[in-house]
Formats: C-alpha cells, structure tokens, sequence
C-alpha cells in the first residue's frame, strides 16, 4: 500500500535550526524523525513511500535513497514553492494513480496503538478517514480543527480560534481513491496565502462525501520546541526502560559515535547526544537535544533545549 510523506516545509517555528536541517531530518538518538515514522509504517506492510521534499530536500534523498537499504521502495518529487499542504499533496498525484494512499504529514510520530487506528480507517466504509486527538483549548488556535458529528467530519478549520471542537487533526489521513486531487484542482488559496489539504477536504464534504473520523489517544507534533523534546523523551525511554542510572548518567541518555565527554559532567534524565559532539568539562544537561558535531563550552547548566552544530539554541 502508498504512502504519500510531506517533508517539504521550511520548519519555521524551529528556525534558524532547520536554516540548516530539513524538520524530518532532525536526529534522535541516532536516528531522523523521518526515519523512526518510516519504519512504524514498513511494520504496518507500508513499503511503497513517496516522500514530498522541498527545503534542503537534497539531504533526505541522500539519507533514504531509493529505500532499498530500509527495505522499502521510496520515490520523490519536489515542491519548488511552498504554496500549502495541498499542493504539495497534488506532486504525487502520480505516484498515487488509483491506488488507496495514506497522507502523513512527516513532522507528527502517534506514541500509542498506531496500528489499531490505521487498521480502522482502512476497513472503515468511508472513501477518506482522518485521525483526530483530543487537545486543550490553549492550542485550538495553532491546530486544524476537526468537528464531529455522528461520527463524521462535519467541518475542518486551519488555525483558527473560532472552532467549536477541542479535536485537532493528527496529521494522518487515508484516502480509498483519488477523489481528494479533484477537490485540490478546485482550491482558492486560503487567509494564509496557501492551498490547505484541510480545505480540499472541506470541499469533499461540500460533495456530500462523507468523511469518517477516528481519534487517537494523542499526538506528537515535532515541528515545535516543546513537541520536539517530548519527542526526545519519548523514543529515549522506548529505547531503555531498563538502563540503570549511575552517578554521572541519569536515563533515558543517548550518546552517539566518536563524543568528546569532559570531568564532572552530569547527563539526563531524557538527553539525546549526536555523534562527534564535544562537552567541555563541569556540563549538566537535562531533556534536551544535541545534535551532530556541536559543541558545549565548560561550565555550562542547560535543560529543555535544543542546540545545533552552528551553537543556535532553541529553549522553552
């Protein structure tokens, strides 16, 4: 079965780190974002992806090439201006032909029972299914938000604060056919200046196709500080739930290859270390995320950040 993978955006809310990294490409414990939600989908009998790419798109094709070193077969095509998710959705209209597809937006990972909920969208009687998550009313406004009624999709709003549904969209959505590049052939650019996918959906609905709504148990957007290092610590405790701490490392820690560790240097809980990093001596470090090859001057107590090889610090 298809995979159609947006991974073109520029990553704004996580500038000026992805000046120089595409967002799908930021490394967790030694791995991409992109990485850890392709081998979800291979385990799910998802082998054929067609991965959308766009800003610094170059450095994910050098990473997954053709698929064939993930045991999965992966094409490309690129979006030259970022006019919105649905444009970049319409790029692989041919890839997809008349096969059923499943749309993912390559910033979001699903922690919990992945599985059951795409199962479910595929068996349901619905030509599109979306996955919905419960969210608190503080995030309405940066959300697409899904209303329900009986079940299905009554209306979806892009960011907007004038929602009446705390369900936002969770980035998933599976597609029966086709029907959906009709719509986004019918698209006005939304108040944003874009072509939203959520919009093309609004249309379907419009058609009086009806579509089927299925809510998870939460969502991890990646495309923000805090979501990117709750991220962190999600895949660093699935990856060592049973590591016992030490004086000096408090898991979940991940190191990389080839780091440069210095004296009374204290890490963790939920510290993620690329390889060829550099930590002078006298260094806390606590949920945060150090990516390859940077460099962490003596003498320094940092938590709930993110910093890149160029030294840009992101913080909550």
């Amino acid at each position: 079965m298809k995979v159609v993978l947006l991974s073109a955006g520029l990553g704004k809310r996580l500038e000026p780190i992805t000046y120089s990294i595409p967002k799908p490409m930021i490394p967790i414990s030694g791995k991409p974002i992109l990485g850890y939600i392709i081998d979800d989908l291979k385990k799910l009998g998802f082998t054929d992806f067609c991965i959308v790419i766009g800003h610094l798109g170059e450095k994910i094709k050098q990473y997954f090439g053709d698929g064939t070193n993930f045991n999965v077969k992966i094409s490309y095509v690129e979006q030259e201006i970022f006019s919105g998710t649905a444009t970049a959705t319409k790029l692989a209209k041919n890839f997809v032909n008349d096969s059923p597809f499943l749309l993912y937006l390559a910033d979001t990972i699903i922690p919990k029972n992945l599985r059951n909920y795409i199962q479910n969208m595929i068996n349901s009687n619905f030509e599109i299914n979306l996955l919905s998550s419960q969210i608190n009313s503080s995030e309405i406004g940066n959300v697409g938000n899904i209303e329900v009624k009986n079940e299905c999709v009554s209306k979806i709003s892009e960011k907007t604060l004038s929602s009446k549904s705390n369900l936002a969209w969770a980035g998933i959505a599976f597609f029966k056919n086709n029907y959906i590049f009709k719509m986004i052939e019918q698209l006005s650019p939304s108040q944003r200046g874009e072509f939203e996918i959520t919009d093309a959906m609004n249309l379907v609905l419009e058609n009086n196709v009806k579509i089927g709504n299925f809510t998870c148990d939460g969502y991890i957007d990646a495309g923000t500080i805090s979501g990117l290092l709750e991220l962190n610590t999600f895949i660093l405790n699935l990856q060592q739930r049973t590591t016992q701490n030490s004086s000096n490392i408090h898991y979940p820690v991940y190191i990389g290859n080839q780091c440069t560790i210095g004296k009374n240097v204290e890490l963790g809980p939920s510290v993620s270390i690329g390889d060829g990093v550099n930590i002078g001596d006298n260094v806390k470090i606590k949920n945060s995320l150090i990516f390859n090859n940077s460099k962490i001057s003596s003498n320094q107590n940092i938590s709930n950040s993110i910093i890149d090889d160029n030294q840009n610090i992101l913080s909550l």
